[in-house]
């Protein structure tokens, strides 16, 4: 059943940010609850210097719940020009647990076709992350997570517990690990298709290229889903506005 996303009260005010400048404050109300299968589409638009203006096409999620966790499936479906630059439709799957109220990534998979182009696995234990050409990245000390469930990761925290830790993100794609810390974090309204949403504004700056960053405002009337994600260069800025959502 597609589900309307519901309004917020015309009482609360709110700003701009990454996880919460009042992270005490959100921090010590936040608990954690398990997260709702859910799916999520999103409408992909691109603001750029060389390319201008254009919508890049639609990205659907699926999360499903598991004996062990959770399941995601996501794929990006390019339209006009970007079909062609991208030449195929983009997958990803993975799968990831829960302890003490994060995510813990064990399989994550992706690529172009129906085919995996890449697999990772994640070894706790050893603390390495495992490529399927026989590749291997040791594991950071911090939030490791991997760019399929990002998202819901993020959700799972509501904000809490990010000052002064690093996010790490595996890419699969191109083999690495790229670093995040919490820049700024504040309440904000988003307007969407379904009104004015109180969100939760969070801003992820990228170690060492701090001009480059990833935000998310999450919705707490919506288990904490991202409803808008933005990643933002100098020269360009990515965003997945939610267009529907089905629970």
């Amino acid at each position: 059943m597609t589900k309307r996303l519901p309004l917020h009260p015309v009482l609360l005010c709110l700003a701009t940010g990454v996880w919460l400048s009042v992270i005490g404050v959100a921090g010590a109300q936040a608990q954690s609850t398990p997260l709702k299968p859910i799916s999520i589409a999103y409408t992909v638009s691109l603001v750029s210097e060389k390319y201008g203006n254009a919508t890049l096409g639609r990205a659907e999620t699926t999360l499903r719940k598991t004996k062990q966790g959770y399941s995601v499936i996501s794929a990006t479906k390019a339209q006009g020009m970007a079909a062609i630059l991208m030449g195929s439709n983009i997958q990803e799957s993975c799968d990831f647990m829960v302890d003490d109220g994060r995510a813990v990534s064990t399989t994550y998979a992706g690529g172009r076709s129906a085919n995996n182009d890449y697999e990772v696995s994640f070894d706790w234990q050893e603390r390495k992350i495992n490529f399927s050409d026989g590749e291997s990245l040791d594991m950071p000390q911090g939030y490791v997570v991997d760019n399929c469930n990002l998202p819901f990761a993020t959700a799972l925290l509501k904000g809490e517990g990010l000052s002064g830790e690093t996010v790490y993100v595996v890419d699969g794609k191109k083999k690495r690990i790229r670093g995040y810390t919490l820049k700024s974090s504040d309440r904000e309204i988003l307007t969407t298709k379904f009104g004015d949403i109180d969100t939760l504004k969070i801003v992820l700056e990228r170690e060492l290229v701090p001009e480059r960053t990833f935000t998310l405002w999450l919705s707490p009337e919506n288990s904490y889903v991202p409803l808008k994600m933005e990643e933002r260069r100098p020269s360009r800025a990515t965003t997945m506005m939610v267009d529907q959502i089905d629970s």
